[in-house]
Order: structure tokens, then sequence, then C-alpha cells
């Protein structure tokens, strides 16, 4: 349910060198705040700030603890759209805050006291945007983990190459808070052909054909990674690409090992290496 707030226009007198005392105006919800963009706009609520959406690429928004500080980008502003926007605020409490902001090149009033009633955000809705909260870290965790490994130091070298088309696997990584298993290749071209890469597949299979005379049926998994970094598309001659790929945390079974394939788009060259269990089960932490 929305809540309904009621914004007060935070304001001081200076008078004979000192403050006077602060004085408070009740602001209608429907009357949107002025801001500038060569002024900041303060909004201060109760409780920090969780949450923060900006309709508008227009406007800006910065937070510190329970401060909120919006500003105009400036740009566009002989278009009628650049001027108006909406801010949605969420504090730690779970009270829900719409507000309507409009730009002007110079407000009167640069700082607002939001004062909240009794009502809160739904629950699902702020489940929601918990979910939201914890992808985005997820996915900047991740990027992080991507250039934390390309900088890493080599822990293995095990390589294929086929007509020009080079494949080297040079790191085994985990990351033990995030439980993740990363693997680093360098392709690498030396054909006068440039090199674009379609496929890229991880895959268990058995170690050798003993084991596949066993009393059971077996069935290869294909791993997919969670985060790959790198370009793999226009490898000219001469150049090493760097792919990262990243792994929820993964072991194989005693007769597996877990084999890597590269194969080239709209061509007939691919590579195979094949990465030795024991290897996986004692990476180097990053």
């Amino acid at each position: 349910m929305k809540k309904h707030i009621v914004l007060f226009i935070l304001f001081f007198l200076c008078s004979q060198g000192s403050f006077a005392q602060e004085i408070l105006e009740p602001l209608s919800q429907r009357q949107a705040i002025e801001v500038s963009d060569v002024k900041t706009t303060h909004i201060i609520f109760d409780e920090k700030i969780k949450y923060v959406d900006v309709g508008s690429t227009y406007f800006v928004a910065d937070t510190i603890g329970n401060m909120l500080k919006l500003k105009h980008t400036g740009e566009e502003l002989e278009n009628p759209k650049s001027q108006q926007a909406n801010l949605t605020v969420i504090n730690g409490k779970g009270s829900y805050y719409s507000i309507d902001m409009g730009y002007s090149r110079d407000p009167d009033i640069t700082t607002y006291k939001a004062v909240e009633t009794n009502t809160k955000i739904d629950y699902f809705a702020k489940e929601s945007i918990n979910k939201i909260e914890k992808e985005e870290r997820t996915a900047q965790d991740l990027q992080e983990l991507c250039m934390l490994s390309e900088s890493a130091p080599s822990t293995v070298k095990i390589k294929d190459n086929n007509d020009g088309l080079n494949l080297t696997l040079n790191g085994i990584y985990y990351r033990n808070f995030q439980n993740k298993i990363v693997l680093r290749v360098e392709i690498y071209n030396t054909s006068k052909i440039t090199l674009d890469i379609d496929q890229i597949l991880f895959r268990s299979k058995l170690k050798n054909n003993n084991a596949a005379k066993k009393d059971y049926v077996y069935q290869e998994r294909i791993l997919t990674p969670v985060k790959s970094c790198g370009d793999q598309r226009n490898i000219k001659l001469g150049e090493t690409r760097i792919l990262t790929f990243i792994f929820d945390k993964f072991t194989l079974n005693e007769d597996e090992i877990l084999s890597l394939e590269v194969g080239e788009y709209a061509g007939g060259r691919s590579v195979n290496i094949r990465i030795p269990r024991k290897k996986l089960l004692f990476p180097e932490y990053i």
C-alpha cells in the first residue's frame, strides 16, 4: 500500500550572526519540490535510506545515511519532459515515499524534511525490492571477481591447438566466501584468418574407456557458467584474448574429467582440452 507523506520545508533564518529558530512549513504531496542544476536540493528522512529510484535520467540522486541529495543534469532544458520526474524512496523501516520533482534554476528552498506517517510499504513489495538489491549486489560481485581473476597469477597450463586456434587454460581459482569456481583461458590466433569464437562448452566426461564398462549408464553433464567475461569475437592474427568463466561450486565424480570445447563461428576449427578432476579439487584461492 502506498504511503501518504507530508513534506516539510526546512530552512534557517539568520539574524545578527546567529541562526534563528527552525521553521517547518507543510508542503502538499502533489506539489513538486524544486531541483536545480547549480544548487543541490536535500531531503532529510527519519531513517537511513535503503532504496531510491529516480524516474528520469535528467535528475540524479545520491544518499548519505538518511539524507538524499538531488540535482538536475542541466541537459535538454528546452524539453518539458526533462523538467519533471517522480522520486521513490524507501527507508530502513519500510516507509514508502513518492515525491514529485520539478526543475528550477534558482529554487527558493533547497532543504526539506520528510516526516513519516504510520503506513508502511506492504510486505511483498518490500521483498521484491530486497530481491532486486540482492541481484544487483551479486552482479557487481561477479564482475569484480572477473577483474580479480584476470590479473591473478597462472596456476596451470593445459593447452590444445588446431590450425592457428590456440587454447590454453592457465588459471583455476576458488572464491571461498562466494562459493564460486573460476576458470581462466587464453585464446591466441596464429593464423591469418580472423577468429570469431561461437561455441564454448563445458561438460563432464568419463576419464577413460574402462570406466564406461561399469554397470551403469553414464550421463554427461553440461556445466553452465553464471558469468562469462571477455570478448570472443574478431581475434586477429597475433592477438590474444583472455576469457573468464565463473561457476557455482561443483565437483566431479572419481571417474570424470571436465572437457572444455571451443568452436569457431562459421568455420571448421575447434579445440578441446581435458581438465583433470584433481586440478579442480585444488584450485588457487583468490
